[in-house]
């Protein structure tokens, strides 16, 4: 019987390893010997490089999706708090995990056309939590945009970048980047927030694990 612990420390050693050499660069030797396991070990959980991969990706857009899902629920009904709550937690997510951030941009089309259509599809539900939120917004006259897809596009790609250039040892701390993205996105969206609107949107319990670490979650 296949172990959760087993799982996350393989996968753990095969974002570190794919981050540092790239897909095409890692053998899968790398990633057993990342991991402190024999390759006969290894292939017991993934039978290749490939499907460990495509396992790294899946639970890393399955947490999140699922921790965005749940943030939005705890926010309340109004979109504006709902989409605050999300562009905190990707926020929070690219500065805490910018590994995984770097595998999945440049590594998820590696993958096999039938396991790159799973993603695939995983991305589309990812971007629809933002964009029905903004969508929302729109309904409701508090935000103003033209098109609520390409809105919530262009807010991605703004925390998504997070990923390229954050460092914890910095002059910015996360909740100082989680409050100006905030602010950066809710005005991109036509909403304007004044200081004390940004401290109560600010001050909204985000219950989710500091490093949001989705390794350890295995496929249903």
């Amino acid at each position: 019987m296949r172990s959760s612990n087993g799982r996350s420390v393989i996968l753990t050693a095969a974002r570190n390893t794919f981050a540092k050499k790239g897909f095409d660069g890692a053998s899968i030797r790398d990633i057993a010997q990342e991991a402190d396991l024999s390759l006969s070990a290894l292939y017991y959980y993934f039978p290749s490089k490939q499907d460990a991969l495509f396992e790294l990706i899946r639970s890393a857009f399955a947490g999140y999706i699922e921790t965005a899902t749940r943030v939005i629920a705890d926010a309340g009904d109004h979109p504006i708090d709902q989409t605050a709550a999300v562009v905190r937690l990707l926020v929070r997510y690219r500065a805490h995990n910018q590994l995984i951030s770097r595998v999945v941009v440049r590594d998820a089309e590696r993958l096999d056309a039938e396991k790159f259509e799973v993603i695939h599809e995983q991305q589309r539900a990812s971007r629809a939590v933002l964009n029905d939120r903004i969508a929302a917004g729109v309904t409701a006259g508090v935000f103003d945009v033209d098109d609520a897809e390409l809105a919530g596009r262009a807010v991605l790609s703004i925390c998504n970048s997070i990923a390229l250039w954050y460092r914890a040892d910095g002059p910015i701390s996360v909740a100082e980047l989680e409050r100006t993205y905030l602010q950066y996105c809710l005005r991109l969206l036509g909403h304007s927030p004044d200081d004390t609107e940004l401290d109560r949107l600010m001050d909204q319990p985000l219950a989710v694990a500091e490093e949001l670490d989705f390794i350890a979650q295995p496929a249903d």
